[in-house]
């Protein structure tokens, strides 16, 4: 959740969510690991977790955002020893997912649900009366735990979750024989019937994090109509698409477009060089362009037309299709569209597209600039 932990734009989403529900009146509790220590967060409390076979102590650290006007936002931060790594899911040194990431998340569901139950936040606890807010595999098996591990028992009878699908490409699949739902996660054996998935290389043996939060949850949510409407095609739905469309079938799934936030305001920003409106919007850019190619180390040519790109190093976003034309881009030719161009390139993920970006940059020096890493500044 920004500004603590961030691989991408869910982080920024999370955020958000802290700060409108709380702006809007309801007492409003954001549940994250404890990457590390974070300034302001002070512990509160505890909970034993019974998971792979045994116990486990997870602690819990609150910090209080104050919004203004009697509104705020709790956040807590779930302190166990497997958060505490260089990467928040994969290893930052091999790309790959950490192998414990299945042991890691249930943890972290499990904490969320308890944290409402026993935590005495500002005098009080939040109760059962809440609804959940699960984003993406990570935390696909919350709607889970909360249908078999608590309302079975009479616990959150009143409460309701909704699952929000960010990026349908990561569905958080592991196999069933290594990991039984029972003696692993401890859930009971009919869970099977939201847990099962298929996989092309898993086949049977596969458990999806994600179809079984679509199946478990009370409401599916995602970022824009359009994408709802892309992952209940076959096409766009990467196998989960009859789930989804039974979902869309019984109107508990919708589609809800993501804003841009209020800091990017050119006439307030405070990390740009220089602030501009509609009433001298050419000369304020012109200055920011200039200081944008003079840091990054492009040549500094104001009629340059500069192409930028932010996001995820992966296949999915089609990182290999803009390094492919980048020759193509930066050749002159008649028309005059080509080759005034410089394109900038910032994100992270597999090591693959970061030694894309960063040959980019080597053999168009002044004309590319390709950054491995996440820099919102």
């Amino acid at each position: 959740v920004n500004p603590w932990s961030k691989t991408g734009g869910l982080a920024m989403v999370a955020g958000s969510y802290g700060y409108e529900f709380a702006m809007r009146g309801h007492r409003t509790m954001v549940v994250s690991p404890r990457y590390a220590a974070y300034d302001g967060a002070h512990y509160v409390g505890y909970a034993k977790i019974w998971l792979d076979g045994r116990e486990h102590e997870v602690q819990f650290f609150h910090l209080y955002q104050d919004l203004g006007d009697g509104n705020g936002t709790d956040y807590i931060f779930v302190g166990h020893d497997c958060f505490r790594r260089g990467g928040l899911y994969c290893d930052p040194h091999t790309g790959k997912e950490y192998l414990d990431n299945l042991f890691r998340f249930s943890l972290l569901t499990v904490a969320a649900l308890e944290a409402p139950l026993i935590l005495n936040i500002r005098g009080q606890t939040f109760g059962q009366d809440v609804l959940f807010i699960a984003n993406d595999w990570q935390t696909g098996l919350l709607p889970v735990y909360h249908l078999y591990k608590y309302r079975r028992n009479n616990t959150y009878r009143n409460s309701r979750c909704v699952f929000v699908i960010h990026n349908i490409g990561y569905q958080g699949k592991y196999r069933l024989s290594k990991f039984p739902i029972d003696s692993y996660l401890g859930l009971p054996p009919d869970a099977i019937d939201l847990l099962q998935g298929e996989d092309l290389n898993l086949g049977d043996d596969c458990m999806n994090l994600m179809s079984a939060a679509i199946l478990a949850s009370d409401r599916v949510l995602t970022v824009s109509p359009n994408y709802a409407a892309e992952i209940q095609s076959p096409e766009g739905g990467q196998g989960l698409h009859e789930i989804l469309q039974q979902k869309g079938h019984q109107q508990r799934m919708a589609g809800i477009l993501n804003g841009i936030a209020d800091e990017w305001s050119p006439k307030t920003d405070p990390h740009i060089p220089t602030n501009y409106s509609l009433r001298n919007f050419d000369e304020g850019k012109a200055l920011c362009k200039k200081e944008l190619q003079r840091s990054l180390g492009l040549h500094e040519d104001p009629g340059a037309a500069l192409i930028g790109f932010c996001g995820r190093l992966c296949y999915q976003k089609g990182v290999h299709l803009i390094t492919q034309i980048i020759p193509w881009l930066l050749t002159y030719e008649s028309s005059g569209v080509l080759g005034r161009v410089q394109v900038i390139l910032m994100g992270k993920g597999e090591d693959t597209y970061a030694n894309q970006l960063s040959d980019a940059e080597n053999h168009n020096k002044g004309r590319v600039c390709g950054y491995v890493g996440f820099d919102p500044k």
